[in-house]
């Protein structure tokens, strides 16, 4: 049997290691699951030059669109997501871009009654003298919950989530869990907005999603057979998975831990921007790239799993507007 030159060894050595280096960055330090039930996204790609973002109700000073698409707020503003009605269970994902100044800058989330009578209210303000962040949550109780020191960067996108859940309230800040409290009495509220202070330093704000929070994985692919997600996150115009995939990727793992009888097709979709031909080649591979996922950081078997692409040519939602493209792009799970 001819043996393989040093380098062809030496390479796929290297492309074991560093397969398995990404499975295990993928395995640590992050629990949120975005919700799927899509509210709302926006990356403010429909926004007219000169107009108002559609999806939002502002009030208080404009707000422009930088030359890059995204959301540049200069001064105070209040701003609405059209969400028609909220459940009592949903995540907020957000980012937004701090400019070098010397100014305090106040992000808000605050959840209450038409009238704007917050009942409880999610806070980051962030200091440019120590280039950290503080978050705090709170409730009809006061003080919720407060993280302090929270490093960020500027002229990049920094992220906080927020998962509501049975009355328990996560808030995530770059990555990293940095609240955590449960029995918190959240209802009744009908109505969220968003506040944002600048002082004299502008903030950016470049996509939110608001989602309904996800179904059991278990319970849903025994029931329907089929299960679809968009918590399973990739690099733009790449199969790499991102870290932030792991949590719905050990759920999967589990449930075909605790059955070994389930047998899955992982299926991969994609909107239609760019060349369908493209993109069917690019949805064949990321569905390739969670199989492999599953069998090297969770150890299924890969006879347990098939995948196939089908990049645009199955929408969930029309392709004319950033939140509907956002929910074509996801994995589908179907029970063999």
């Amino acid at each position: 049997m001819p043996c393989r030159p040093p380098f062809v060894a030496l390479a796929a050595a290297a492309l074991l290691i560093a397969g398995q280096a990404r499975a295990q960055e993928l395995a640590e330090g992050w629990d949120f699951i975005p919700g799927e039930k899509l509210l709302l996204y926006d990356d403010f790609s429909d926004m007219p030059k000169g107009g108002t973002p559609p999806h939002w109700k502002v009030r208080g000073a404009s707000v422009k669109l930088r030359a890059d698409g995204k959301l540049l707020v200069t001064q105070e503003t209040r701003l609405w997501p059209n969400v028609q009605k909220w459940p009592k269970n949903f995540t907020i994902e957000q980012e937004f871009t701090l400019e070098k100044g010397d100014a305090e800058r106040y992000i808000t989330w605050s959840f209450g009654g038409p009238e704007e009578d917050w009942q409880w209210r999610l806070g980051v303000k962030c200091f440019d003298a120590d280039l950290v962040c503080r978050i705090s949550l709170e409730g009809g109780e006061g003080d919720l919950g407060k993280a302090d020191d929270l490093k960020y960067a500027f002229g990049q996108p920094n992220t906080f989530n927020l998962w509501v859940q049975d009355d328990r309230i996560r808030v995530y800040f770059n990555k990293e869990r940095v609240i955590d409290v449960n029995q918190v009495q959240t209802a009744p509220w009908t109505t969220a907005w968003l506040w944002i202070v600048p002082e004299e330093v502008p903030i950016t704000l470049s996509r939110v999603r608001i989602a309904e929070s996800s179904p059991d994985f278990s319970k849903t692919i025994m029931a329907t057979g089929r299960f679809v997600t968009h918590g399973i996150q990739f690099d733009v115009n790449s199969d790499r998975l991102r870290p932030e995939s792991a949590p719905v990727l050990k759920m999967v793992a589990d449930a075909m831990s605790s059955d070994a009888s389930l047998k899955l097709r992982i299926e991969g979709h994609t909107d239609s921007t760019g060349d369908a031909a493209r993109n069917l080649e690019l949805s064949r591979r990321r569905a390739e790239s969670v199989k492999n996922a599953l069998v090297t950081r969770s150890g299924i078997g890969a006879d347990r799993l098939t995948t196939e692409g089908f990049g645009q040519t199955k929408p969930i939602s029309p392709n004319d507007t950033p939140q509907g493209r956002a929910n074509n792009r996801r994995v589908e799970f179907a029970r063999l």
